[in-house]
């Protein structure tokens, strides 16, 4: 989001689009909404108005990515429908995984915030997840002192408006990884 910090988020470095640090943990989503995931010590819980959670450990992870939209009409069914972002369906913004044992394809939706996600965001939060992945390193994405500092990071690069290429964040990412080897 690009509006100011408020009661709910810690500071406005403690997000990355839809990814937000509410109340001491990592949240994709709105988790006041229909649906958020959680980002834990032992894997991704995916939550659910309505249904038990749903854990994905870890080890699971194969890819991981996001295909979220800017605005939160886009997200909804019929913003969804309209929707020109790959991965947009009527289910509206979702992590997208590639899991094994058993291997599938895992669609977890998740609730818009009001307000606006930047495409900037959007672009950092996805290469996050996906090179910490690639890396195999998706664990760290469950320590919430190395997640904390990796967001403040590329946050940082976000809020100076530093455009970075690809490239760069990947580096940036990587060079985040190095000491947690």
């Amino acid at each position: 989001m690009t509006t100011e910090p408020n009661a709910v988020t810690e500071s406005v470095q403690d997000r990355l689009g839809p990814l937000v640090r509410v109340g001491g943990r990592w949240i994709l989503g709105d988790h006041e909404g229909r649906a958020h995931l959680t980002f834990e010590r032992e894997g991704l819980v995916h939550h659910v108005a309505g249904r038990e959670p749903h854990p994905v450990a870890w080890e699971r992870l194969m890819e991981l990515g996001v295909a979220v939209t800017v605005d939160r009409f886009s997200s909804t069914k019929f913003g969804g429908l309209l929707s020109k972002t790959p991965g947009i369906t009527v289910h509206g913004s979702c992590l997208r995984a590639m899991v094994r044992h058993p291997y599938d394809i895992w669609p977890a939706e998740f609730s818009h915030h009001r307000g606006f996600y930047s495409a900037r965001e959007i672009t950092l939060l996805q290469s996050l997840l996906s090179v910490v992945v690639d890396r195999k390193r998706a664990e760290l994405l469950g320590d919430d002192a190395w997640l904390t500092a990796a967001v403040r990071r590329l946050a940082a690069h976000h809020y100076a408006f530093k455009w970075r290429s690809a490239d760069d964040v990947v580096a940036i990412v990587d060079e985040l990884l190095a000491p947690a080897s």
